[in-house]
């Protein structure tokens, strides 16, 4: 029994306490965001708050009825608190006039009445503005009973809740990709104050932003737009537009056709602006199909270009463009005249391209030309009328030559013709208003360079005398044809070489119209042909390698060739060859040839060259013993200035070994010096050259930078870095030393004095100590790292054999500085000045030979920075990280770097 009134106790305090979720006491009325509208139109008018005032009395009062005081449940009763259920807790009256809140909690919670009954709503009314009046119960805690248009919603904690000034609610910020797109013409158009301004007519399909909305008490949602300026347009119903996160604002879907009218307008890859594809002046009086235009929130129309096969070309703004009625595009209006070049296209009756006529009876014909139409397809289209004024169709601009006036296009000939009428005109123009009679001209036979089909369907011929007089433009009807006067085309197919540097190749018989060869001389062309010319001259027919026409060339400034190579042009200069992998060819046929690979730096002679009819230099090549290598490409090979070839650039350290060799001050061989006097000396190379004559020689500067001759590579020999001699690498070394930087493998290691000429015992450290136990001296520790670095030792001991072997480091001075780069110093300040000092290279101290304990010292240097004072060596007090010092007094201090 007393387990079962304890669990009847549980239940009843649940039940009681139940309605208070979700609600905390609150002393204070929540403060309102603004003032409170005094009238509320046609949506809440004062019958409707006074009815909803009663209906939510008369609720409250029933709630009351039903609802629990909140007394301490420690001091209460079971019975006492069966009681205060009963006993009303809110007062029958309103103590406030209606006003509009929204709801701003997102965890708000609605009750039916104040026994603590949820309203389950989803939500529904986040953010929602509704009517309000306040409400308080007997313990003064401070309730709103909400109402919308369609009656009473519930209660509300007003902490949930804010105040808005009017029955518009309040403004909710909109994403900033939030756009609307107007697609009513007759919404209403609202102030910021709510006020009517108009409709959206005007506004029609324009984009702008949503600065924000309204959740409005009559439960429909209305947007604040904007413009690109940042300026308002008003507010709209959003059932009045079409909302999207695109700035370009939707998309209107058409099918039509336009024309590109302006030429500086930008063409956009995309309506983000970011990608410009260039601008209408390439697509210029162009058609294209419009498949959707868009009006942009920047307040400017943007149409779709795509051409004839549906490609996307990019968007243009409406002002670049002017709608045309069919794929024809508009019409542009002309003035000039066309002559027929086609001999079997069509000519269109429409841009259906059904009804058409063959050009072959217009062909070579002149006609007018009064507009014409650019087509989606890419084609111009000419309107065409003849001198009749008869329209002729549409015709392809390919199709046709546009010439400078009636008479036509000029067609070129060289013919010889004889005067048949007596008194007819020979015309000085197309004017036909200067001219002259034939009948001086009659029965005499006369030169003709070309004719014109005019306007008026007659053909001209242009007449020159046997001096070259031009005598005008005679009807043919005037003239026969003469076949036996010279001027014929001689078909050939030939190469000429070029061989005058300024005289004319002309453009036509008239000899007015010509350049100079400069720029073809030496040059190889082919000639298709040629004429006998009227004045006795023998003129070419010049074309290049891509086919181009240069123009009639008389014979006598250019010289046959046996093939395409053209012709030899003597010569008497070195070249090196400078590309590793081209082929020098045995021929011009391009077929045998060998690889420059065994060429490559190396000097050679060139007695004469070819210009290729393909536009390419070709040298010919010859070795030191006269023996003829081949037709090399000019860009292959650099010209020297003599039999030494041209010089490549090295940066080297080498040593002087042999004596005998001549140092030259110039390759005509002007003996310097001889090199038995510089015996191990050093020196830098800057250039070499592979000399025609198969030897290389290096151009020898000084330590002081000064340039000291010239020497045959076989004299010296490359100086290295310490670590490349031994045979390791300057980062092996580096590694060894870094890994036991901080531990006892050399540091700490005993000195051991050097007492014997076997180096092993100096060549133990703590970490690796060998049969003699423990110790090394400063060589010692120097030649372990090395050796366990991967260096070879023997390139100590095998090259100075003297006492000690590689635990010596006199035996280091000697090796190193026969083999390798080194610097000298006189103080450790003037070392750390130089810059030249890396981690990891060897430091050696000779000593002052004039002591009576005169000794070397040596140690790798361990600075971070090469003016870093630290040296990591093996003293007396063993192995050490310190500044750099000697334990003897020193005359010099060697850097022999590691690379």
């Amino acid at each position: 029994m007393k387990k079962r009134k304890v669990l009847w106790l549980w239940c009843l305090t649940v039940i009681l306490c139940f309605p208070l979720v979700g609600f905390k006491a609150s002393s204070e009325e929540t403060s309102s965001k603004g003032t409170v509208q005094t009238e509320t139109g046609s949506i809440l008018n004062s019958s409707d708050i006074d009815e909803q005032t009663t209906e939510s009395t008369e609720y409250s009062s029933e709630t009351v009825a039903s609802s629990s005081d909140s007394v301490d449940e420690t001091s209460m009763s079971e019975k006492e608190q069966v009681t205060k259920k009963d006993e009303p807790s809110v007062q029958t009256e309103p103590i406030s006039e209606k006003f509009f809140i929204s709801i701003s909690d997102v965890n708000y919670v609605l009750l039916k009445n104040l026994d603590g009954e949820i309203i389950d709503d989803g939500g529904k009314n986040y953010q929602k503005t509704l009517a309000a009046q306040e409400v308080t119960s007997e313990d003064d805690t401070k309730y709103y009973i909400l109402s919308n248009p369609k009656g009473e919603v519930g209660y509300i904690d007003p902490n949930s809740t804010e105040r808005v000034t009017g029955e518009e609610g309040k403004l909710f910020s909109e994403s900033d990709d939030a756009y609307a797109s107007i697609q009513s013409t007759d919404a209403k158009l609202f102030t910021i104050d709510f006020e009517q301004n108009g409709t959206t007519e005007e506004l029609k399909d324009q984009t702008f932003k949503i600065a924000g909305y309204y959740n409005h008490y009559d439960e429909k949602v209305y947007y604040l737009l904007k413009n690109s300026s940042d300026q308002s347009i008003g507010i709209v119903e959003a059932s009045a537009v079409e909302k999207t996160n695109n700035p370009a604002g939707i998309k209107h879907a058409v099918n039509d056709y336009y024309s590109i009218v302006k030429e500086n307008q930008k063409i956009w890859k995309d309506l983000d602006f970011a990608d410009e594809l260039g601008t209408t002046a390439t697509i210029n009086e162009k058609t294209f199909n419009i498949k959707e235009w868009y009006y942009h929130f920047n307040g400017k129309k943007y149409f779709a270009l795509y051409d004839n096969g549906g490609g996307f070309k990019g968007y243009v703004e409406e002002e670049a463009l002017k709608k045309a009625n069919n794929p024809g595009g508009i019409w542009r209006s002309t003035n000039q005249y066309i002559a027929i070049t086609k001999n079997n296209w069509t000519i269109w009756k429409d841009f259906n391209f059904k009804s058409g006529d063959s050009t072959k009876s217009l062909y070579q014909r002149t006609y007018r030309v009064t507009g014409y139409y650019n087509h989606l397809n890419g084609s111009k289209y000419l309107s065409v009328y003849d001198n009749a004024g008869i329209w002729r169709g549409y015709l392809n601009a390919d199709g046709v030559e546009i010439v400078n006036n009636p008479g036509g296009k000029w067609y070129g000939t060289n013919q010889y013709i004889t005067i048949t009428k007596n008194n007819w005109t020979i015309w000085k123009d197309f004017n036909f208003k200067n001219g002259s009679s034939t009948k001086n001209l009659y029965q005499r036979t006369y030169r003709v360079t070309g004719w014109y089909r005019h306007f008026n369907g007659t053909k001209y011929l242009s007449v020159y005398d046997d001096k070259g007089n031009w005598l005008g433009y005679l009807n043919e009807g005037g003239a026969q044809v003469a076949g036996n006067s010279g001027g014929k085309w001689n078909s050939t197919n030939q190469y000429i070489t070029v061989t005058k540097n300024n005289w004319t190749i002309w453009k036509d018989f008239n000899f007015k119209n010509g350049s100079s060869t400069k720029n073809l001389y030496q040059r190889t062309y082919r000639v298709t042909g040629w004429y006998r010319h009227f004045n006795g001259t023998k003129y070419l027919s010049v074309y290049d390698n891509k086919g181009k026409w240069q123009g009639y060339l008389n014979e006598g400034g250019a010289q046959v060739a046996n093939n395409p190579g053209g012709k030899w042009i003597s010569t008497n200069q070195y070249v090196t060859v400078s590309k590793n992998n081209w082929t020098i060819w045995k021929d011009f046929n391009f077929k045998n040839g060998s690889s420059t690979k065994n060429l490559h730096t190396k000097t050679y002679r060139v007695t004469g060259w070819y210009r290729h009819f393909n536009g390419t230099k070709y040298l010919s090549l010859y070795d030191n013993s006269g023996r003829w290598q081949g037709y090399l490409n000019e860009g292959g090979a650099a010209k020297a200035g003599g039999a030494q070839g041209t010089g490549f650039s090295m940066n080297k350290s080498v040593l002087v070994i042999k004596s005998g060799y001549s140092i030259w001050n110039n390759f005509s061989w002007k003996e310097k010096t001889r090199t038995n006097s510089l015996i191990n000396k050093t020196y830098q190379v800057k250039w070499y050259y592979k000399h025609m004559n198969g030897s290389t020689y290096y151009s020898l500067y000084d330590s002081n930078g000064k340039w000291f001759g010239y020497v045959n590579s076989g004299a010296v020999r490359e100086r290295r870095g310490a670590a490349q001699y031994m045979g390791t690498t300057r980062q092996r070394v580096l590694n060894e030393l870094t890994v036991h930087q901080n531990d006892r493998f050399y540091l700490s290691t005993p000195y051991r004095g050097l007492s014997s000429s076997n180096p092993e015992p100096f060549l133990s450290p703590y970490g690796a100590p060998n049969g003699h136990g423990p110790g090394m001296n400063c060589t010692g520790f120097v030649a372990c790292v090395m050796r366990r670095s991967g260096g070879n030792l023997n390139r100590i001991s095998g090259i100075t054999q003297g006492w000690g072997s590689y635990a010596n480091a006199y035996n280091w001075r000697d090796a190193l500085m026969r083999n390798t780069e080194y610097y000298t110093f006189n103080s450790v300040d003037t070392l750390l000045k130089s810059g030249k000092a890396q981690k990891g290279d060897i430091i050696y101290f000779d000593p002052v030979w004039t002591d009576i304990n005169y000794d070397c010292h040596i140690g790798i240097f361990w600075g971070d920075r090469s003016n870093e004072n630290r040296i990591w060596h093996q003293v007396l007090a063993g192995n050490m990280q310190s500044h750099i010092f000697s334990g003897t007094r020193f005359s010099k201090i060697y850097l022999f770097p590691q690379d």
